[in-house]
């Protein structure tokens, strides 16, 4: 034992001048750079023995040297004699002057007010580092076609202080850069972008290491990939990867970008106060993409068709957005409004003195997956979308059609303050229609789709009558006049009374279900199998003969069944919306609705009628008569296709 430990032994056993304080909290050292070690430490607390105050901690001496650890105040070279406690245990005491690669090696001497020093050899009281420089970053890049290289900036990005971020240009000639990163600060090294050329990857961040040494190594292939675009006429088109962007030399529609980069290329169509993008993925030399961009909104719901709720879920740009009723003079609202093909739904007074609602085309989907069946609504066309049936009858596109405002009156028109015209057969009344001039006919099959999925949409449930109203349908003994509902706010909703005393209306068609029974064209069933065309010119009874048949069928037995399934043909009659399954449903679950069937060659009525109460609604649907028949409970209503 030495004689200072010797001596601090018998002091501490003696008490003779008073209590050593204990070891350092923290005493670490650590290169700062080439010539200069950093110091952070912190004394120890005052010492305490029942309470008592024993040891009162003045300050630390530390001494330095290069053969080994200091073991005594006297030994090596005095550092620094600190007695401002604390002051470098976040802020580096650094020593300089010192030489690269030499350890140097660090004894802390923790001293009481008595200037009694803690000799102890413990580790906590010891520390060491050798001096270095930070980390040496050595970039090289290879070109695989230097022909067209004309240079590229590298750049090292100090992350922890980005005033000492460095640069580099490197050339066909020169291909290497070295940068020096201060110790412990963070880093990565990002490559310039050469037009005709693969970009590489910045590389991930990393902290310099005193002394180390980081090479990194890049190639620049040479590098040619197209986008071919389809977008809105009129639109401003742009490609975009990072700083690189092309612009589209004029506003035709279509464009073919060439792109020189590996990556995630943003195609946008900007115009009009909206944007269309689209992301692209290229990843190889050559490959050619093409994509179409258009500003359609797409408003969707969903529902597992299993589950006994009728309502369905929101989807797209339909999320959020909500649909309420009128009723009387406390008005609903409508998400709805504002978005087409909802905004231009509007009553018109027609040249023949017809009122009736134009209905302008849509682009639709329906689908399932599994048990999902997806209903969705696109205000223009898009991948995966089909115009609507309703507006391409017998292969001719129009752009809207008109569907009675009312039902039919007994001369033949649709008018407010009339009597339904009724007791007439489908025959007769789709030659009346007929009769009125080209592009009249009966509410058809396509026709009565359409609404039937505007509805579904905006309200998102099958319960039509709970939403809307039950209509004219409760106990009533006659039918009701037309225009009951012209007062209604917003078109939609019911007048003010009892519910299922009233008439009902949605967005200008009145009447849609109850009242009376209406004729609808299109379809034919035969012994539970349904036939359908579109094609106006071919429009008979009790026959398939220029009709499609359907991918499901119906009963034959139905009788005032409520629906549990509308079947979803697989061929090319998605649109179509029919009774596959009922008689487990209710009034408030599934469908809500009823249907009746039989054999033999039927014709199809819909809606209910004034006594038939919650059997009523928008997919009411019966089945179950012959084409001779007709009755004072069945009218229909007026269908105008404009040439």
């Amino acid at each position: 034992m030495s004689w200072a430990e010797a001596k601090w032994t018998v002091d501490q056993i003696l008490q003779k001048i008073g209590q050593a304080p204990n070891n350092m909290r923290a005493f670490n050292a650590f290169s700062v750079n080439k010539t200069s070690i950093g110091l952070n430490f912190l004394e120890p607390e005052d010492s305490y023995a029942d309470g008592n105050l024993i040891c009162s901690v003045a300050g630390v001496m530390v001494r330095m040297s290069t053969t080994g650890y200091p073991t005594n105040t006297s030994e090596g070279e005095l550092v620094v004699d600190n007695s401002d406690l604390g002051k470098y245990a976040t802020d580096a005491f650094v020593v300089e002057g010192l030489v690269e690669g030499q350890t140097y090696y660090f004894s802390a001497f923790p001293y009481s007010t008595q200037g009694v020093f803690n000799l102890s050899t413990n580790e906590v009281n010891h520390a060491s580092a050798a001096p270095a420089d930070g980390e040496t970053v050595n970039v090289t890049i290879t070109v695989d076609d230097a022909a067209a290289f004309n240079g590229v900036v590298i750049t090292c990005v100090d992350e922890t202080e980005p005033s000492a971020t460095q640069t580099a240009t490197l050339a066909s000639a020169q291909r290497e850069a070295s940068f020096v990163v201060p110790i412990g600060h963070s880093y990565h090294v990002e490559y310039g972008a050469v037009d005709g050329y693969s970009k590489p990857e910045n590389t991930h961040s990393k902290v310099s290491v005193a002394g180390a040494t980081t090479d990194y190594t890049a190639t620049y292939h040479y590098f040619s990939a197209t986008i071919a675009v389809t977008y809105p006429v009129g639109a401003i088109l742009t490609c975009t990867h990072g700083s690189t962007v092309y612009t589209a030399p004029d506003t035709s529609g279509t464009h073919r970008f060439v792109v020189h980069e590996v990556g995630t290329w943003e195609v946008k169509a900007e115009g009009g106060g909206e944007v269309a993008s689209i992301q692209v993925s290229i990843t190889t030399d050559g490959q050619s993409e093409s994509v179409e961009l258009s500003f359609v909104k797409i408003y969707g719901i969903s529902r597992n068709i299993t589950a006994t709720s009728p309502a369905w879920a929101r989807s797209d740009d339909a999320v959020g957005m909500s649909a309420t009723a009128s009723v009387g003079t406390t008005a609903g609202a409508s998400s709805f409004d504002s978005c087409y093909p909802w905004s231009e739904i509007q009553r018109e007074t027609l040249s023949t003195g017809d009122v009736m609602v134009k209905i302008p085309k849509f682009w639709f989907q329906r689908y399932r997956e599994g048990n999902v069946e997806y209903i969705k609504i696109a205000d223009k066309a898009a991948t995966g979308f089909t115009l609507h049936p309703a507006f391409k009858h017998g292969g001719v596109e129009c752009d809207h059609i008109y569907v009675g405002a009312y039902k039919t009156s007994s001369n033949n028109k649709s008018a407010t303050g009339a009597s339904p015209q009724v007791s007439q057969t489908r025959a007769t009344m789709r030659s009346n229609a007929k009769n009125k001039g080209t592009g009249w006919s009966l509410i058809d099959i396509s026709a009565l789709s359409a609404i039937q999925m505007l509805m579904l949409v905006e309200f998102a449930d099958n319960n039509m009558q709970s939403k809307i109203g039950r209509g004219y349908c409760d106990d009533n003994s006659a039918a009701l006049k037309t225009g009951s509902c012209d007062s209604v706010s917003n078109l939609t909703g019911r007048p003010a009374g009892t519910d299922g005393k009233v008439d009902v209306i949605w967005r200008g068609i009145e009447g849609f279900w109850g009242n009376v029974w209406e004729w609808v064209d299109g379809l034919n069933f035969n012994n539970g199998t349904y036939y359908v065309c579109n094609d106006i010119s071919k429009y008979a009874d009790d026959t398939a003969t220029g009709y499609e048949q359907l991918s499901y069928t119906g009963a034959t037995n139905w009788s005032k069944s409520y629906i549990t399934e509308e079947g979803l043909d697989t061929g090319n009659n998605p649109h179509v919306i029919m009774p596959k399954a009922a008689g487990s449903g209710s009034e408030s679950t599934y469908e809500c609705d009823a249907c009746w069937s039989s054999t033999g060659w039927r014709v199809f009525w819909r809606g209910g009628v004034w006594a038939y109460g919650s059997d009523c609604g928008l997919f009411t649907a019966f089945l179950g008569a012959g084409s001779s028949s007709s009755g004072t409970g069945l009218g229909s209503r007026l269908l105008y296709i404009p040439s």
